[in-house]
């Protein structure tokens, strides 16, 4: 005689296990994988489409009125001669609006920011129409993305391939990462200078290390707080490579705009922060800048510029602080000192815009990766969370007046800092895979 269930229907209870089956209470990592990458799947769907509308499209679409004719323009005074014109704003407009067929950006013009020898390195491009170079830069871009896909795969070597094939769809779906190619930005370049830098310091080749930091000088900021560390550390090999290059670059960019605004260069940076410049506004940042906007939406003013200098010697203080010791870039420390490095140099830059926050997701890989196994579901946690915050853009920016990723940077600093701490003084461990990945 068949069982019967309390409900009195023999066959409920084998209705019920087949339910079960079908639709587990508890998802396994196995399935949670597979949920994550399908949903990374339809998201990269989704940017795949606006990237390939943008890049086949014409004229009057939405790239016109991002950042590409800026370079483009700069770069077209450059090879016409006129490369002390690229930081006048009068002339720059100008020439946006003749080379575009109409006006750019949300003001009009979009002025040029970038070191001059980065004009003369695209100066190439001006050769084509604005809507042929912009469709060059992105395939120059799309390499550069795969370059990083590549070191992102080389870093993911301890973990599962499935949780590779997941960091990696993590990697190109970032919002930054869309954003930065309708953009026509340069982010990727920088992106694959920082995490080059790591694996040749990592691999003990740090001559080619030095080479590998000098896109950085397209925006020196960034730049700055790593060259200091490495000095610190007396990393002269670094520099035997690095300074020769910084040096051209110097030279280079004084032939191309004269010594006269070359001088004028630092004063126009800062002439752009003010309420009366034409740089980024201040609470579209996604550093101490936009945390500083959330308060003190007055860009330029006394009051902002002491507040950002004080929070941004205090995270370069503490960043210090966390990097005494012997320099192991061979150990688990290694990575979580190079991404609270990473961290700190993202929230003192005043002009930090959401495409450049791709900096971070090599370097967080890098430290879920050497971290050891029973660490590793929180802190893809909080990696999640740093995806998750970005893909709102600048959305909180603009209509919430909060710097979402600036906040969740400076919390993932402070988590950093106190991770740090608890290694104390121990020598570092140097893991078998990581000579062998070198």
């Amino acid at each position: 005689m068949a069982m019967r269930s309390d409900t009195g229907d023999p066959d409920l209870s084998g209705q019920r296990t087949t339910l079960a089956r079908a639709f587990p209470t508890r998802l396994d990592s196995s399935q949670l994988q597979r949920l994550a990458l399908f949903a990374l799947f339809v998201v990269g769907m989704a940017e795949l489409a606006q990237t390939s509308a943008t890049f086949f499209g014409r004229a009057q679409l939405l790239w016109y009125h991002q950042d590409f004719p800026a370079f483009y323009t700069a770069a077209h005074f450059v090879a016409n001669g006129g490369g002390s014109l690229i930081y006048d704003t009068a002339a720059v407009a100008q020439g946006e609006l003749a080379l575009a067929g109409g006006p750019v950006g949300g003001t009009g013009v979009l002025a040029y920011f970038n070191p001059p020898f980065f004009a003369l390195l695209m100066a190439p491009l001006s050769g084509l129409s604005m809507d042929r170079a912009y469709q060059v830069w992105t395939l120059i871009n799309l390499a550069l993305l795969g370059a990083n896909a590549w070191m992102l795969w080389r870093i993911s070597a301890p973990l599962a391939r499935s949780s590779r094939w997941l960091l990696l769809a993590a990697f190109l779906t970032l919002f930054p990462v869309s954003y930065g190619l309708h953009q026509g930005q340069f982010s990727l370049i920088l992106a694959s200078s920082w995490a080059s830098a790591f694996l040749l310091l990592r691999s003990g080749r740090d001559r080619w290390a030095g080479v590998a930091l000098a896109p950085l000088l397209i925006k020196p900021e960034l730049l700055l707080p790593v060259a200091a560390y490495l000095l610190w550390k007396r990393r002269w090999r670094v520099f035997s490579t690095l300074a020769p290059l910084a040096g051209a670059a110097v030279a280079v960019s004084l032939g191309v705009v004269g010594l006269a605004a070359a001088i004028d260069y630092p004063a126009y940076l800062l002439r752009s922060t003010t309420p009366a410049g034409v740089g980024g506004t201040s609470r579209l940042m996604f550093s101490w800048s936009g945390i500083v906007a959330m308060f003190w939406d007055h860009p330029g003013t006394l009051g902002a510029t002491a507040a950002f200098a004080a929070l941004a010697l205090a995270t370069l203080g503490g960043a210090a602080h966390a990097l005494r010791g012997a320099f192991a870039p061979r150990s688990e420390r290694f990575a979580l000192q190079w991404l609270l490095l990473t961290l700190a140099t993202i929230l003192v830059d005043p002009h930090l815009y959401l495409q450049d926050t791709i900096l971070i997701a090599l370097p967080a890989a890098a430290l879920l990766c050497m971290s050891p196994a029973g660490h590793r579901y929180r802190l893809g946690l909080a990696i999640a969370g740093g995806w998750g915050a970005l893909a709102f853009g600048t959305f909180p920016n603009e209509h919430l007046g909060v710097d979402l990723f600036g906040l969740y940077a400076v919390a993932a600093a402070g988590a950093l800092l106190v991770m740090n701490s608890r290694y104390g003084k121990c020598a570092p461990c140097v893991k078998p895979w990581l000579v062998a990945a070198s």
